[in-house]
C-alpha cells in the first residue's frame, strides 16, 4: 500500500468512525472536515470519499445533503441506487451503481415523467425498481423516492424578460420550462444576456423551478462570451491560485538544466513537429542508423512528472483538472503555464528532461529491442506539419536552409514512418482518416471561417512513431511481467 493509499484508508476508517459514533447527527460534510481538523486538501478529498462510500452503500446522503450512517432500507432489494439521466420530454433512466445482476444497458431503470420527482441530469437518486418480463426479456421500471445528491446547483442560460418576470432559459434541453429568477434585470442582466443560475427550487411535476442569477457573462454573441459559457457549464477552472503558482515556482527554481543522472542525448539530432499553434511541446524524435546497419529511433516524452512531486499542490490541482482542456479561443491547462509551456516543454536550444523510448529496428521495421530511459535532450529544431510537408514536396530548396544532420534526419523518418505505416496496413489496420475542422477566429475573438486540418504524411510521420513506441513499450512492460493499463 502506497503512502496516498494509506492516507485515503486513514481518512475513510476516521470518516466511518465518526458517523456511526453513538451520539452522531447528520451534518454536512464541511462539518466533518471541521470536527475531523482536515486541512483544505484533505477537505476536498473527504468529499470525494464521502461520495465514493455513498455508491457503495456505506454512508448515506439525507436531507440537504447531510452525510448519515445507512439506514435499514438498504436491506430492501427493490431500492436502487444510481445515477439519473432526463429526456427532454420528461421521463429518463437510472443507471444503478451497483447493476442488477448485469453491467448491460438493458438493466437501466426506465423513470416515468410522473415519477422524476426534481430530479436533474447528474443527480445520485434513490429509486424503488419494479422488474417485468416483456417477450421474454427483462425490463425494469421505476419511481425516485429521493434526490440523494445533485450533481450541480448551477447552470448556463440565456436570460429572457416576460410580463415583468425575469426568467433563464437553461442551455441544453435541461429543463422543460424557464427558470423564473425574480425581478427583472438582476444583477444588470439585459434581455439575451448569457447568465449562471443557482438552482434555489428545482422544477418538478408539481411545481415550476426557481433560481437566482449568480453571474452575468454578457451579451449573447459578443467575443468570449461562449468560452465563458462552456467553462462555468462544465466547471471548468479559471486561474491557478497563488499556493499553485508557488509550488511551480519553487521547481522551476530548482532546474538549471544539468544532466545530473539521466541518459546524456543532448548531442543527439532531434527535432519536434506540432501544429503552428502549438504553445507546448511535449514529444520529440531522434531517428540514427546503427554500425550494424540497423535504425535506432528515439521517442521523447517531456518528463513532467519530475516537475509534479506527488501530494504537492500542482499535483493535487492536476489530480483535479485531470485534462487541459482545448477551446477555439484558449487551453485551460491541467498544469501551470511555467510547467507546461517552458519547463516541461521541449524548446528547440535548450536541455530538457524526457522518457525516452530507444527502439532498434531493422530497415523493413521489425522491432528488435526496446529500452525505456530519463534523458536530457536539446532539441535542434521546430518544425510545424506545414514546414514539413513543404519538405517532403521540395527538398532542394530545404537543403540550403537546413544542417545536413536535421536535413538527413527528416529524411530518414520519413522513409522509416512510410515503411511502418505499410507494414500496419499489411497486418490489416483499419485506417480511419476523418476531416478534422478548426475554426478560426479574428483578433477580436470572432469566427471568422473554418477549414479542413488535413491528415498529411507530416501528420502520418508522427503518428507512425507514436504507435511505435505505445506498441514497444507494451511488449516490454509484458515480457517484465508488469501489469498495466
Amino acid at each position: 500500500m502506497t503512502t496516498n493509499d494509506a492516507d485515503r484508508h486513514d481518512l475513510e476508517q476516521q470518516l466511518l468512525a465518526y458517523v456511526h459514533a453513538e451520539n452522531y447527527q447528520p451534518v454536512k460534510p464541511r462539518v466533518i472536515a471541521r470536527k475531523l481538523e482536515l486541512d483544505e486538501d484533505t477537505t476536498r478529498e473527504l468529499k470525494k470519499l464521502i461520495k465514493r462510500l455513498v455508491k457503495k452503500g456505506l454512508l448515506e446522503y439525507g436531507q440537504k445533503h447531510l452525510v448519515r450512517k445507512p439506514s435499514g432500507k438498504k436491506n430492501d432489494k427493490s431500492l436502487v441506487t444510481g445515477v439519473f439521466r432526463r429526456n427532454p420530454n420528461g421521463y429518463g433512466f437510472v443507471r444503478p451503481n451497483e447493476a442488477l445482476g448485469s453491467s448491460s444497458r438493458e438493466f437501466d431503470i426506465f423513470i416515468p415523467a410522473r415519477r422524476t420527482l426534481d430530479a436533474s441530469s447528474g443527480d445520485i437518486v434513490q429509486v424503488r425498481s419494479r422488474k417485468k418480463h416483456e417477450n421474454g426479456e427483462v425490463r425494469y421500471s421505476g419511481e425516485i423516492l429521493e434526490v440523494l445528491e445533485r450533481e450541480t446547483h448551477q447552470f448556463v442560460g440565456t436570460y429572457k424578460e416576460r410580463s415583468g418576470l425575469g426568467l433563464v432559459v437553461v442551455d441544453g434541453n435541461v429543463f422543460a420550462q424557464a427558470i423564473p429568477v425574480g425581478d427583472p434585470g438582476a444583477k444588470n442582466a439585459v434581455e439575451n444576456d448569457k447568465v449562471v443560475v443557482e438552482m434555489v427550487r428545482f422544477p418538478s411535476q408539481w411545481h415550476e423551478g426557481e433560481g437566482v442569477i449568480v453571474e452575468v457573462l454578457g451579451a449573447r454573441g459578443q467575443p468570449g462570451v461562449d468560452t465563458m459559457s462552456i467553462m462555468r457549464e462544465f466547471a471548468l477552472p479559471d486561474d491557478f491560485t497563488e499556493e499553485v503558482l508557488a509550488s511551480a515556482r519553487e521547481q522551476a527554481e530548482k532546474f538549471d538544466e544539468t544532466v545530473g543522472e539521466r541518459v546524456d542525448l543532448t548531442e543527439t539530432t532531434t527535432i519536434t513537429i506540432d501544429p503552428l499553434d502549438a504553445r507546448d511541446f511535449d514529444d520529440a524524435i531522434s531517428l540514427e542508423t546503427l554500425e550494424n546497419g540497423h535504425l535506432q529511433l528515439s521517442v521523447h516524452i517531456a518528463d513532467v512528472s519530475h516537475f509534479v512531486p506527488p501530494g504537492s499542490p500542482v499535483d493535487t490541482e492536476a489530480r483535479n483538472r485531470a485534462t487541459s482542456v482545448y477551446l477555439p479561443d484558449r487551453v485551460i491547462p491541467m498544469l501551470p503555464e511555467i510547467i507546461s509551456n517552458n519547463l516541461a516543454s521541449l524548446q528547440p536550444d535548450r536541455v530538457r528532461y524526457a522518457k525516452t523510448a530507444v527502439i532498434e529496428m531493422l530497415p523493413d521495421g521489425t522491432r528488435v529491442s526496446t529500452e525505456v530511459y530519463n534523458t536530457a535532450i536539446r532539441s535542434d529544431r521546430r518544425f510545424t506539419y506545414e514546414e514539413v510537408d513543404q519538405f517532403l514536396e521540395d527538398r532542394e530548396t530545404w537543403r540550403e536552409k537546413l544542417t545536413p544532420e536535421v536535413y538527413g534526419l527528416l529524411e530518414r523518418m520519413h522513409e522509416l514512418a512510410m515503411t511502418l505505416r505499410q507494414r500496419r496496413l499489411q497486418r490489416g489496420a483499419i485506417e480511419l482518416s476523418l476531416s478534422e475542422i478548426k475554426i478560426d477566429l479574428d483578433k477580436q475573438g470572432q469566427v471568422k471561417g473554418a477549414h479542413l486540418v488535413e491528415n498529411t504524411e507530416s501528420h502520418q510521420i508522427i503518428e507512425e512513431f507514436m504507435l511505435a513506441a505505445n506498441e514497444a513499450v507494451a511488449e516490454k512492460l509484458t515480457d517484465d511481467g508488469i501489469v498495466f493499463l
